[in-house]
């Protein structure tokens, strides 16, 4: 089961820096590019701030966690014996800083990317147009 939640967090990384990559290669301006990445990247990054949460929470309770009790043997007493101690780190994982904080730094350090892409087409294609012009 934690391969499949390492799978989808690559999989959302994946789309991440794909999303502008295909829009420079439909020749997208740079208005348009920013237009369309720039949502989809947020709603992406906040999908990865948010995952390992969401997927902690959805292996506990399919372990028996109970959230409500007050100490870790009260939370853990409807855990199978053998998966208490991974069920109590996996739950004090969650504590520390927040997935909405999580996903405000990503956003913030994402959202130069389709800029950065689309300024590195226009450098290739004055590259490519400056051998082409020297070839002949």
């Amino acid at each position: 089961m934690e391969v499949l939640g390492i799978a989808i967090h690559i999989g959302f990384f994946v789309a991440i820096f794909v999303i502008p990559i295909v829009g420079v290669s439909k020749c997208y301006g740079f208005v348009r590019l920013n237009a369309i990445s720039l949502p989809l990247i947020c709603f992406l990054m906040t999908l990865v701030a948010y995952w390992p949460h969401f997927y902690s929470d959805l292996r506990l309770e399919l372990m028996g966690f109970d959230f409500e009790g007050m100490s870790d043997t009260e939370r853990a007493r409807n855990v199978l014996p053998e998966t208490r101690e991974e069920a109590t780190a996996l739950y004090w994982s969650n504590m520390g800083i927040g997935w909405p904080l999580k996903a405000i730094f990503g956003m913030v350090l994402f959202a130069p990317y389709p800029t950065v892409v689309w300024g590195g087409s226009v450098l290739v294609k004055h590259v490519r147009r400056k051998r082409k012009s020297e070839i002949t």
